[in-house]
Order: structure tokens, then C-alpha cells, then sequence
């Protein structure tokens, strides 16, 4: 037996007490909340007196563990000596098959006995719950995302436009967020979600989001458009006129020059001759003919 002392200045005593003279107790209420395929085991704090921080250890033990490794016991990573009283499983149960779970605490030298589940525990006892989800509207399209999502089990959407539920189609979720793009503009569209897990019945479906797709053009830009094309082209017919009004004899002759005659159109002096008319009696007017002359 060891003893620990207090020294008590003001009195000028020492008082020794016994360190720990009496085993640890067992914890109590070792629990496993289970939750999406999410597996968390929560106990009491140790019921005793501790000089120091009491620490805790977690260790699991699957179907391989009891029959390859001779019923080996495998300590939790992430729950190995720690000060918290409770403890993610999820990345240590990773198969279906059924887990046997205990934990036990420790006050400086002392530890106490290993606290185990009252039964084994199989995942696929998970409970499946609405998953917590986020609807947006994106352009031609909706966005979806999820917060937490299940490791194993699947997540089935279901979009529809309002009105038309019975036209709705369910797809698997693939990635997050997820985008559903080519959805009509103006028109209101729902989604809902559940979780799956093969095997068993979904859980009850999320609720309801609906968004409105909008139009890809603000409102306001098509009527400032419209008007910057009236104003720009109000411009451009005042500048033309504008122009036209001040331009001097010479200076539009220099900027508008006609094209020069071809030089057979250019000769003074054609040969002309008068044609008789081909029938007395008629009434005829006479023409001139003109007779280009070749040039060598």
C-alpha cells in the first residue's frame, strides 16, 4: 500500500492518506448509440475518487479477432487512455459482422475491470434517420447537399415538378452536392431524400424542399438592354444626320467622289444616222442610233 501525503502549512501537520487503497469500479452504463452507420459508445464517469484525471480505453472485438486471432481483443485508436466518455466506432466496425465492445478506466496506477456490452453488435442494427439536407436553386438547374451522410448505406432523391409528384423520379446519390441542370426556367420543383440500407426498409424521407428556377437573365437587364440599343442607335442616326447637315460642297465631293466614265462613253463625236420608218401610214418617231466605232 502506498500512501500519499498533504502537508497542512498553517497547522504545521502532515496528513497521509492512503493512495487508493481500493480497487476501481466497474464503469456503468455502457451504451452504443447507433445512428446513419455512425457508431458511438457512451459510459458514466468513474464512480470514485481520482488524485488525477481518470482516462479511459476502449477495445473491440469482431468475428476474425475471436476465431483467427484466438479471441483477441484490439484496442480503439482513437480511444486509447483518453479523458472523454464516449467514443466514435464507426472506422472500427467496419463489417457486418457482429462486434463484442468494452471499456474500462484508469486513475494513475490503479485500473479498474473491463466493463463489456450486455449483447454483440452488428451495424447493420444502425438506426436510419432523415439525413439533414440543402436545396438551392443554381442556374437551369437544383443543388443538392447533404451535411453528414451514411459511410455504407445509400441515399435515394426524389425531384419533381410541382404538381406533376406522380411524374417524380428517384436517383442514387453519387457525389456531394448534386446538381439536376436542364429543369425548366420559372417553374417550381421539389425534393425529398431517404436513406437505404441493404436489406431493410429506407427511412422516412427528409422533408420536402422546393425551389423556383429563375430566369438565367436578371429582370432588369432585358429592359437596360433594350434601352442602351435605343439610346446607341438615337446616336448614331443624329451623328449621321449631324454630318450630313454640315457638310460643305467641297468637302462632300472630296469624301464622296463619283466614278470616272468608261473612255468609250467619253468620245465627243458618234457617228449618228436616222432611221426611216419601215411602213407608211404608221405613225413613227424617230430614233438616233448610236454606233460605237472600234478602236485599234
Amino acid at each position: 500500500m502506498r500512501w500519499f501525503c498533504l502537508p497542512f502549512l498553517p497547522l504545521s501537520l502532515v496528513l497521509c492518506l492512503p493512495h487508493h487503497p481500493w480497487p476501481l469500479p466497474a464503469l456503468q452504463d455502457v451504451s452504443i448509440d447507433s445512428v446513419n452507420m455512425r457508431h458511438t459508445l457512451t459510459w458514466r464517469p468513474l464512480d470514485a475518487f481520482c488524485w488525477t484525471a481518470a482516462l479511459y480505453t476502449v477495445q473491440f472485438q469482431g468475428e476474425f479477432e475471436r476465431t483467427i486471432l484466438n479471441d483477441k481483443w484490439l484496442d480503439s485508436p482513437k480511444c486509447r487512455r483518453t479523458p472523454r466518455t464516449h467514443c466514435d466506432l464507426t472506422p472500427d466496425l467496419g463489417s457486418d459482422s457482429d462486434y463484442g465492445v468494452r471499456v474500462r478506466a484508469e486513475c494513475g496506477q490503479q485500473v479498474a475491470p473491463w466493463t463489456r456490452l450486455n449483447a454483440l453488435f452488428n451495424r447493420r442494427e444502425t438506426l436510419l434517420r432523415p439525413l439533414e439536407m440543402a436545396v438551392e436553386a443554381m442556374g437551369d438547374g437544383v443543388r443538392v447537399s447533404f451535411e453528414r451522410l451514411p459511410l455504407t448505406a445509400s441515399v435515394g432523391i426524389t425531384l419533381w415538378r410541382q404538381g406533376q409528384e406522380q411524374e417524380a423520379s428517384t436517383v442514387r446519390l453519387e457525389q456531394t452536392p448534386m446538381l439536376f441542370t436542364g429543369l425548366q426556367e420559372g417553374a417550381m420543383y421539389c425534393v425529398r431524400a431517404c436513406t437505404y440500407l441493404d436489406g431493410r426498409p429506407g427511412s422516412a424521407p427528409t422533408d420536402t424542399h422546393c425551389v423556383t428556377i429563375r430566369d438565367h437573365e436578371e429582370p432588369w437587364k432585358k429592359p437596360t438592354a433594350a434601352m442602351v440599343t435605343v439610346v446607341v442607335m438615337a446616336a448614331l442616326l443624329f451623328a449621321v444626320f449631324w454630318s450630313v447637315g454640315r457638310c460643305k460642297a467641297e468637302g462632300c465631293h472630296a469624301h464622296f467622289q463619283k466614278e470616272p466614265l468608261p473612255f468609250s462613253l467619253q468620245q465627243p463625236n458618234w457617228p449618228t444616222e436616222q432611221l426611216p420608218c419601215l411602213e407608211q401610214g404608221e405613225i413613227c418617231e424617230p430614233i438616233t442610233a448610236l454606233f460605237l466605232l472600234e478602236l485599234t
